[in-house]
């Protein structure tokens, strides 16, 4: 198995951008949500002692990484040029991407007929991101000896704020409304950390959208956080100090994972944070603006009652008035 570094983290949390810093640098090979696609039989919230169960379905999954072909997994934009694939390859890879891309909206994931798989050069690192398989995050590690993680935190009123904003603007394949799904809250609030709270599913459809919504990122949060608690092979970066200090905090990640630093990153951090295009999922945009934006775009009862929410959990360690100034996130015991 190859070597694989893991960007994990819930849904508008900045994964694909941090996805995409990763996949700047020459010698990894990048796979978008590629659970989200082929799905995996391990439960979303598995308990931690039963890594050695879910071992082989995890090693087999990410053997298979390097071969996918739906564009959706290979061709995530932009495109960078690898230390394992010629001129001629890259620019069949991008022709490729765009004819499956097309093709797909006849037949979904319509396979992408060329894409690197990194076989040819032995050191390629399998980066892995996924906001599908957060809550798994401590099973994959505990299961797979060999893997760094990345685990990517969010402020929960810019969690909150970009999910109610891609609801709005309908960006979601999905019509029920994230704080609507008490089917998910119900298997969040089955697990070990979530008890302490004495929280029914009832209780919580009670409340407001935005309280469920910030409820949802505490529950998963703290279980993440206890899943993890004491490995050396999992760094949790809050997605605010990477928009604060893009260079420095790419540069600490890559030396976490094991990657050395390449111009083509920092070209591709300079771009990423200077240059600013229209689109939900864009990783090219102002980081401190779109981190931010919560701020002046949430109503202020609402960030109150978000922000409640968070004051009744250990994670509010993370994210108090001196917590903005800090590089390094607080140990927290979840």
């Amino acid at each position: 198995m190859k070597p694989c570094i893991l960007v994990f983290g819930m849904p508008r949390s900045g994964t694909t951008w941090i996805g995409k810093l990763f996949d700047s640098h020459p010698d990894t090979l990048y796979r978008h949500e590629p659970d989200s696609v082929r799905r995996l039989t391990i439960p979303l919230f598995p308990e931690k002692e039963d890594a050695s169960r879910h071992r082989g379905e995890l090693e087999q999954f990410i053997a298979t990484l390097p071969r996918q072909r739906s564009p959706e997994v290979v061709g995530k934009q932009p495109l960078f040029p690898k230390s394992y694939l010629s001129a001629a390859g890259l620019a069949a890879y991008r022709a490729g991407v765009v004819v499956a891309k097309a093709a797909s909206r006849v037949r979904r994931h319509f396979p992408c007929m060329y894409r690197p798989t990194g076989e040819s050069r032995a050191r390629a690192r399998v980066v892995w991101k996924s906001i599908e398989s957060s809550g798994r995050l401590g099973v994959c590690v505990d299961a797979l000896p060999t893997v760094r993680a990345i685990h990517l935190m969010r402020h929960p009123c810019g969690y909150v704020a970009s999910v109610l904003r891609g609801e709005a603007a309908r960006r979601f394949g999905n019509s029920t409304p994230s704080a609507d799904d008490l089917w998910l809250l119900k298997l969040l609030l089955a697990t070990g950390t979530a008890k302490k709270y004495g929280l029914a599913a009832a209780d919580l459809a009670r409340l407001a959208p935005e309280e469920r919504l910030a409820w949802r990122w505490v529950l998963l949060q703290e279980k993440i956080l206890a899943d993890v608690a004491g490995s050396d092979r999992v760094l949790t970066v809050r997605y605010e100090d990477v928009c604060a200090e893009p260079v420095k905090m790419t540069r600490r990640m890559f030396e976490f994972a094991g990657l050395d630093w390449q111009v083509q990153t920092e070209r591709f951090v300079q771009s990423s944070t200077q240059a600013s295009r229209s689109g939900y999922y864009s990783v090219f945009k102002s980081p401190q603006a779109s981190a931010e934006r919560w701020r002046s775009e949430l109503a202020p009862d609402v960030i109150e009652r978000i922000q409640r929410v968070l004051r009744g959990s250990p994670l509010n360690r993370f994210y108090d008035e001196g917590a903005r100034t800090r590089a390094t996130p607080p140990e927290v015991t979840a």
